[in-house]
């Protein structure tokens, strides 16, 4: 293979300032009912227009960057080769979560990391000694980067926009590098599931060969499947009628009946009974259901359903499961109206559509970067499955490949900026894989 390389290149301290610029935008997500099916918050806007605006001042011939009005930002960079290779599209997700203090950031560097506890000004200690911070021992000598320790960081997922940025930057800068058609979308809401929500197909019109996402959270682990993730919602319509005449007045006791369909679920079908690769049932909500008007409807309940699987076979049995356990409500308790108001397909298994040769092209790439990694199963979703789930004829499945980003959704979250650098190498690694490839239909 022809040396493919990048002669110049974004440095820890260019790499430094980046993260640093990003994590000091506010950009936490918002997840209340009350507002729009799709909230913006003002730091959102804020950190995807700040991105916008430095990648058009990289230039670059050809390169083309929008700034779509729900704040995605797409990069799109055409092939300089002849010949047809994959086209690859890289993904992150610019919004943090509402899962932790995310108000008054002050990311804290630790330059030259001696392998001991880190003390936070906000009173708590990351120590490589607990698990939040276990990686830490392998990163001795490096510059660490973490909060104040009472807000998050913000490395989930701002360490892989550096990342992806930076990896923009040094292919404008270096037109000699060969590469096929690079893109790179950039979402909002993917902290409250919604990354695919408001994401347009248009904006690069064709479908691309190959997906990553650079949102991963362990160093030695890239994703090549996840949980399929279904969330239902059951209706329970009640009336108020004496209970010693209930029969006579046709009392609907839809607090009974829901608490009876949520007990009807397997026990060894539940979560705290479930690992590995074993699906599961989760009935995690059980509310009365709000009026237009925000008035409580006391008499009804609605319960929210989780269900998990990474086998389809899997998947059909706890929705039979499901269907069965609501008619048996319904013949149980006749004056009850229970009825399954929504049925959403919330992210997709990303192993069924994903390209066989697309797990090795990572491997390698990680590996020829110095960073040795396995492949695993998640038990949960990413930006990549939340796509599948809702674009599934114009995108195929991606793995989850590692950001950076350690101890998320939590004070204790940090990264470091020399592991950044090195994950940009093994993004690049994949681009020259890549345009050594052919083109398959």
């Amino acid at each position: 293979m022809a040396q493919n390389s990048l002669s110049t290149k974004v440095d820890n301290e260019q790499m430094l300032e980046r993260f640093l610029s990003y994590v000091k935008i506010e950009s936490q997500s918002v997840d209340e009912p009350s507002m729009t099916s799709f909230p913006m918050t003002e730091g959102q806007k804020r950190i995807a227009q700040y991105i916008y605006d430095e990648v058009r001042a990289f230039g670059g011939k050809g390169v083309k960057v929008t700034l779509s009005d729900d704040y995605y930002v797409y990069i799109d960079i055409p092939a300089n080769i002849k010949r047809a290779v994959p086209s690859i599209l890289f993904m992150a997700h610019t919004d943090v979560t509402p899962e932790a203090p995310g108000v008054g950031i002050k990311p804290t560097i630790h330059r030259n990391y001696d392998g001991g506890d880190l003390i936070l000004p906000g009173g708590i200690t990351l120590s490589p000694n607990i698990p939040q911070g276990s990686h830490l021992k392998d990163l001795i000598g490096k510059t660490i980067i973490t909060s104040d320790g009472s807000t998050l960081l913000g490395a989930d997922d701002k360490s892989g926009c550096a990342i992806l940025v930076s990896m923009v930057e040094n292919i404008i800068n270096n037109p000699d590098f060969k590469h096929g058609r690079v893109m790179v979308a950039l979402t909002q809401n993917e902290d409250i599931g919604k990354a695919a929500v408001r994401y347009d197909r248009t904006v690069f019109g064709d479908k691309p060969d190959i997906v990553i996402d650079i949102d991963g959270q362990t160093f030695d682990r890239y994703s090549i499947a996840n949980f399929s993730a279904i969330g239902q919602s059951y209706y329970f319509k009640g009336n108020q009628a004496h209970s010693s005449e209930g029969k006579k007045n046709r009392y609907a006791d839809a607090l009974t009946a829901a608490s009876y369909f949520i007990g009807l679920v397997p026990p060894e079908m539940s979560p705290s009974a479930t690992e590995g690769l074993e699906g599961y049932i989760h009935c995690y909500s059980m509310t009365h259901p709000i009026t237009a008007n925000k008035d409580t409807i006391k008499t009804d309940y609605v319960v929210k359903v989780r269900l998990r699987y990474f086998d389809q076979e899997e998947g059909a049995y706890q929705r039979k499961i499901m269907d069965y356990n609501l008619k048996k409500v319904q013949a149980a308790f006749p004056f009850v109206e229970a009825k399954k108001t929504d049925d959403l397909m919330q992210y997709e298994n990303i192993a069924y559509s994903m390209p066989d040769y697309v797990p090795d092209l990572v491997k390698k790439a990680a590996h020829d970067a110095g960073m040795e990694m396995e492949e695993k199963y998640t038990r949960a979703g990413t930006t990549s499955a939340m796509m599948v789930a809702l674009h599934p004829e114009d995108m195929p499945g991606g793995p989850d490949f590692y950001s950076g980003q350690n101890a998320v959704h939590s004070p204790y979250e940090w990264c470091c900026i020399e592991e950044l650098i090195q994950l940009t190498k093994a993004v690049e690694n994949m681009i020259t894989e890549v345009a050594n490839m052919p083109k398959t239909k």
